[in-house]
């Protein structure tokens, strides 16, 4: 019985995801536009067209990586980074 309960907890900690160490860093809008290899006022236009979505915070605008997946993947797409 022992056994089967080491087995079971083993499979249980395979099926849980690995993150990243970075996955919950906040970024400011100046990190990003390096981050994701672009001009500020792309940076702007996409905050506008809502492509970027930053979290509204005392001091600026903040992010986290984990909320960027999909503009750092079309940014190494375009040749960006």
């Amino acid at each position: 019985v022992e056994i089967l309960l080491d087995i079971l907890a083993q499979l249980r900690n395979q099926n849980t995801p690995q993150l990243p160490e970075d996955y919950y860093e906040e970024m400011s809008r100046l990190q990003v536009i390096k981050y994701l290899g672009i001009h500020e006022r792309t940076y702007i236009r996409k905050v506008k067209d809502g492509t970027l979505k930053p979290r509204k915070m005392p001091g600026g605008d903040r992010f986290y990586k984990r909320d960027l997946t999909e503009a750092y993947k079309e940014s190494i797409r375009r040749g960006r980074i």
